[in-house]
């Protein structure tokens, strides 16, 4: 009797043992640990990938097109191309540091010698997916793979409203720089710094401090009639 009573609490204290260690490998990381650092780190390592493989316009796919907030183009006498690049600064000018930059990889170049980009009055259709550094999605108008003929793009005006950063429609600065250098039927990768995003306060199920990665396609550029008001730049 004492054998078997032996025996049963050595198996009620090896099933515990083995609960306990299927509790400690279960346990879940917090997916935003360390979120600041990690974006700083990830940031870089882009502008590294694009600078090495950049071009100045976006007509080749696998290529890089890297371009500085438009407010620092316009404002200095910076070459908006050069993407944070110190040619054609001023003495007294510093270089745009990796955050001023937008950075697109280019995913596909649209057909047509007519193309338009888009400028200050003209509203833009999309399709658009975005994300954060770690593949969390937390904004998108299609689902699965793109397909033109099935999802519905969404209409943003890009007509300059500010407000805490936003424009337009709630266009955010990363949006409306890298907008201005495509054309109707590019798709690229875009990679937005916070700074040109949501910035250290977040927006939603963004947190402060986050990079946002677009899958982002210009389908059609409208504008309003008459070629005065469709010349007027953003500034």
């Amino acid at each position: 009797m004492n054998k078997n009573l032996f025996w049963l609490i050595a198996l009620l204290f090896t099933l515990s043992f083995g609960f306990m260690s299927c509790a400690e490998d279960t346990t879940v990381e917090d997916p935003y640990a360390n979120w600041d650092d990690r974006n700083v780190r990830y940031l870089d390592s882009i502008a590294d990938v694009a600078r090495a493989n950049e071009i100045p316009e976006l007509n080749e796919v696998g290529k890089w097109v890297i371009k500085c907030n438009y407010k620092i183009s316009n404002e200095s006498s910076l070459n908006p191309g050069l993407g944070g690049s110190s040619v054609g600064l001023n003495p007294s000018e510093t270089p745009p540091s990796v955050n001023d930059s937008v950075y697109m990889k280019v995913l596909e170049v649209g057909e047509g010698s007519n193309r338009i980009s888009p400028l200050y009055t003209d509203t833009v259709s999309v399709y658009y997916r975005g994300k954060l550094i770690n593949g969390t999605v937390f904004d998108q108008n299609y689902s699965g793979d793109l397909n033109t003929e099935v999802h519905v793009p969404t209409h943003f005006a890009l007509q300059a409203k500010q407000s805490s950063g936003v424009f337009g429609d709630g266009l955010i600065v990363g949006w409306i720089t890298a907008l201005q250098y495509m054309k109707e039927g590019d798709r690229v990768e875009l990679y937005i710094p916070a700074a040109l995003g949501y910035g250290t306060q977040g927006q939603s199920s963004i947190p402060a401090n986050s990079v946002l990665i677009f899958d982002l396609k210009l389908e059609k550029v409208i504008h309003p009639d008459g070629l005065e008001s469709y010349s007027l730049k953003v500034d």
